[in-house]
Formats: structure tokens, sequence, C-alpha cells
């Protein structure tokens, strides 16, 4: 069944009309893929060398164990954004005596061909053929080996669950996605130390082979997991019973229907950041620069001033506003014909993105309050980030959606997520310039009179005096979107 479900795959793909374009694309990455992998294995090869230079006080071998749960987290974040979801068109199975499991099974092993499952294999198997059996023996550095290569295959379809439970069920996908940033908070306040239990746990992985049943196990209940949740969503039109409508049935946000007109604009603004894999990415990203603070607020360089922890306070939250609201309307590119021609006030549209804005950058900037726990800083990161976030919903949301009035690139929301450029223009960059820039040029003139606490406070009085007359800035943005309301929808128009 493997080899006939193969067949049909490579035909699929050999028979397409896009067959020669895509394997001249694929040629070429695949050269630079291999340049990469032969890099990863010089550095690999090399290591224990790199590391005794680096730091000549330290085995490189405890070293490395110490780092691995450090370098399984990075890469479960990198592939939540990076890899794609396996699939299978099921269509043609359906007439077909073929399990459901079997489909299942397919697909899943399918993912497994994916480069970061032999990404690791490529950096640590030199390094363990070459150091390890002298520390382990030749059987402890391939048990060693062994478990790191189970926990990748862990970190995959731990992958493909969470992603898929970001349409079904997105609050526990970004519940899983805290967690893990949580758990590197209380690592860095010093509470636990994933360094220490990641050095005992691989150290012990290739001194006891008893050891490798915990990777063994992990793998095992994450494929059952999906296993299972692919085995309840396979096939929807055979499980989901069509039921007459009842009163009160209704398929949208329900608590948002009671703001009109606004609230129906965003009930549907969330459903198609829910239904594609662009807007997913782009939203869930900001979960993850919600961290963008250790880069800044652990040297003394930046936390002794004002000026540089400006940048992250409005970095941090404002960044989820910034990178979906910089192709707006660009989301809408494919049916924005059709926007035009009914009944619906400019005005409405973008009141309905600007109350869209204000509650993810209030969310962001609850989280930046644990910041606040630092010591020695805390107390000055958390007011230089409340002014910041009042600058945001203030000011910055009508400084991103007017630049956006700029935007006339079209983007196709069925394409990937991954190594997508599609409506990234001169215009993305341009805005961010006054968005980030603006701010400091408020606060400069009070910290060159040495009152930089009268900076800070500036910012909030601002984003406070912005917000209050929203309606009115809102105006000009809509002024500014009916003059360009026709280019752009020529714009959007060129595929």
């Amino acid at each position: 069944m493997i080899k006939l479900l193969l067949s049909h795959q490579w035909k699929e793909a050999t028979r397409s009309s896009v067959w020669q374009k895509n394997l001249a694309v694929n040629l070429v990455l695949g050269f630079f893929m291999l340049l990469m992998l032969l890099y990863v294995v010089l550095l690999s090869l090399f290591l224990d060398k790199i590391l005794e230079e680096l730091m000549p006080d330290k085995n490189p071998v405890t070293v490395v164990n110490s780092a691995l749960l450090y370098y399984f987290l990075i890469d479960l974040a990198l592939r939540f954004f990076m890899q794609e979801l396996p699939v299978l068109g099921i269509q043609p199975y359906l007439h077909l005596p073929v399990g459901k499991g079997k489909l299942v099974h397919f697909v899943l092993w399918k993912s497994i061909t994916s480069l970061f499952n032999f990404l690791p294999l490529m950096l640590f198997i030199p390094f363990a053929l070459k150091v390890l059996p002298e520390v382990y023996g030749v059987g402890g550095a391939w048990l060693w080996v062994l478990g790191l290569f189970l926990i990748t295959l862990a970190n995959n379809f731990l992958t493909l669950y969470f992603k898929r439970q970001l349409v079904e069920k997105p609050l526990v996908t970004v519940g899983f996605l805290l967690a893990v940033v949580a758990l590197a908070l209380v690592d860095y306040l010093g509470y636990i130390s994933l360094g220490a239990a990641s050095g005992v746990f691989f150290n012990a992985l290739g001194m006891q082979p008893v050891w490798i049943i915990l990777p063994l196990v992990l793998l095992v209940v994450v494929y059952l997991v999906n296993y299972k949740f692919m085995i309840e969503h396979t096939y929807p039109e055979e499980m989901r019973v069509r039921k007459a409508a009842k009163v009160g049935d209704s398929k949208e946000i329900g608590f948002l229907q009671q703001f009109g007109e606004v609230g129906a604009l965003m009930g549907m603004e969330l459903k198609l950041i829910m239904r594609h894999k662009r807007t997913k990415s782009t939203v869930t990203m900001s979960i993850f620069f919600l961290a963008y603070g250790f880069i800044f607020y652990t040297n003394k360089i930046y936390t002794d001033g004002f000026a540089m922890l400006i940048f992250p306070g409005i970095f941090m939250t404002g960044f989820m506003m910034m990178s979906y609201g910089q192709f707006v309307p660009g989301w809408q590119s494919a049916h924005f014909d059709a926007l035009l021609t009914k009944r619906l006030s400019p005005y409405t549209f973008y009141l309905s993105k600007f109350w869209m804005f204000v509650p993810t950058c209030v969310a962001a900037y609850i989280v930046t309050l644990l910041y606040g726990f630092m010591p020695e800083v805390g107390g000055k990161i958390v007011a230089i980030n409340t002014a910041c976030f009042l600058y945001n919903i203030g000011m910055n949301t009508f400084v991103i959606l007017y630049m956006s009035t700029f935007n006339k690139k079209r983007i196709d929301l069925s394409k990937s997520a991954s190594f997508n450029w599609q409506g990234v223009g001169a215009s993305q960059f341009i805005m961010m310039l006054p968005a980030l820039v603006l701010p400091i040029l408020i606060y400069l003139p009070f910290g060159l009179m040495g009152n930089p606490w009268w900076g800070i406070a500036a910012l909030g009085v601002f984003g406070i005096i912005g917000f209050l007359l929203h309606r009115q800035l809102l105006g000009i943005v809509v002024k500014r979107f009916q003059q360009q309301k026709y280019a752009i929808a020529a714009g959007f128009r060129q595929v």
C-alpha cells in the first residue's frame, strides 16, 4: 500500500502542468540545501575543537549535553513556522476499499522525510563518532545518537499536532506556545535549570541503555495522539451530519455581534486569520517575539539608559499590530473589488481594524509585565513598556493604517506561509521607520535636557491623546484611502 501511494504521489507531481518549472526551482534549492548540510557536517567534525577554544575550562561533551534541550526547543520553534504539513488528497480513495488508518499512517510517515528530521543527524553524528566512543563506548555513542533522533521525530509530530490544532482549537496551540515561553522565562530567572537537566539526561542516555525508553515512549505517545486526531478529522464530510438549522444557530462569533457592523467585520477578520496559513503564521510569530526583551534587558549597556529600552517596548507591545497591519488591506486583496461594490463605509472598515489591534496590544502588554520580576530593572521596564503600550494604541495604530494605504501588492492566502514574500514591498519597510523612530524623537528632547522620565511620560501622554482622538485620526486614514482605493484595487488585480 505504501508503494502504491508513493507511486500516486510521484505521478501527481510529475504530471502537473508546472512540473518543469518546479523541477528547476527544486534543483537549485536542493543544491543550496546540500551545501548547507555540508557546512553542518564540517561544523560537527570540528565542534569539539571549537568548544575547546571558546570554553577551554569545560569538557565539550558536557557542554553539548547541557545545550541539547535548548537546541530541541529552538528546533520546535523553527519547525512551527517553517515546516509544512504533509497532505494527501483523499477524494480518489473514498470509493476504494482502503482503510482510513493506512492513509493516516502514510501521511504521518511522509512527514519523516522533512529536512528538519535529518539536520540533527548531520549535526551530531560526526561529533558522536569522533568524540563519544572514548566517553561512552561505541554502543553508548550510537544509543546517544538514537535518543537524539527519537526526540527529533517527537518534535516533528508535536509540530504537526499543534499546527493542526491551530485550526480546530487555537487556544490549545496558544496555550502550548505560552507554556514554552514560560518555561524559558523560569529557566532564565533561575527557578529551574534546563541546562542541568539536559546534561544529566543525555549523559545518562550514553551510559545506561535503559534511558532510551523515555524518548521512545514520548515518540509513541505523540505519534498516537496525532493518529487519533487525524482519524477523527480525515473525512469531515462523512463525520459531520448535516442538521436542520435551529433557532439561534449562528456561525458568527457571538459576543462580537453586539458591536454591529464593526463587530461583524472583526468576526470575519478572525475567521480569515484562522483559516489561512500565512495569517496564522504572522499572528503566532508575534508570541515568540514577546521574548525579544531578553536580548535587551539582560545587557547593562541598554538597561542603564532609557532610549534603547523604548525600542523593545514599542516592538513587543505592538509587534502583532505591526506585522499584521502592514499588509492591510492586502489580506482582502482576493475580494477587494467586491468590498468596493458593497455598501460598506471605509471608515467602518478601518475602525474594525483599529479595534482588532487594540486588544492585541493589550494582551502583549500584559505578557510583558512579567519582565517586571527581573531584579533591579523590573520597575523601570514596566514603566517604559506602559508608556510604549499607550503610544502604540494611540499613535502607532494610525501610523500603520495610514502607511498601509500605500500597499498595492496582492497576497494569495492559499500559498505557503514559509519563505513566502508575496505582498512584501518597499512600503512595508518604510512604514516601520515612523512607527519605531517617532517615539524616540518624542523622547529625545527630554533625554537631552536630563529629564528622561518626562520623555517617557510624554510618550504615554501622546498615546492617550491619540486614543481619545481616534475618530479624527481615522478620518485622516480614510481620506487617504479614498484617494488611493482604485489604484490599490488595480494593484491587487495583478497576479
